[in-house]
């Protein structure tokens, strides 16, 4: 009897800890495509100021500059090992390649970090620059690592 007891109580533990895996990992999931669209919604705003879209106002560009840099810290921490699979663009590649998908993020931080500070001065010319920078440093790891 306590070895059917105590199977049964193995059993249902592990039935647990996958649901709440299968949570965390949904978690997970959710919170680094909630990161990324809060930077792609703002860099978005960046983008249609250079191209003319809208007009360029340096207080809100370098506002939305410093959202990015912000939140560009975040989403490394929603790559959980086992979240390749589920309502993801991430590519498998990611996990199996993780230590440059990580310099790619560092990157990606940087060239953040650079458009928010260069954003403050108010020189359009540079921060366009930083503005490109930035995008083709999210292009380099899109290209490798995210699903079309």
């Amino acid at each position: 009897m306590k070895r059917y007891l105590f199977g049964s109580l193995g059993l249902l533990m592990l039935i647990v800890t996958g649901v709440a895996s299968a949570q965390s990992i949904e978690k997970a999931i959710k919170y680094r495509q909630g990161a990324f669209a809060v930077m792609g919604w703002n860099f978005g705003a960046i983008v249609d100021m250079i191209k003319g879209k809208r007009p360029f106002d340096q207080e809100d560009f370098a506002r939305r500059a410093k959202i990015i840099s912000d939140v560009s810290l975040a989403p490394i921490e929603g790559f959980l090992t086992e979240s390749s699979e589920g309502q993801t663009k991430s590519k498998f590649e990611i996990w199996e390649n993780f230590a440059d998908f990580e310099v790619k993020m560092k990157l990606m931080q940087e060239a953040a970090l650079n458009l928010s500070v260069v954003s403050l001065s108010g020189d359009y010319d540079a921060s366009k620059r930083a503005a490109i920078k930035l995008g083709k440093t999210c292009k380099s790891c899109h290209d490798e690592y995210r699903k079309k």
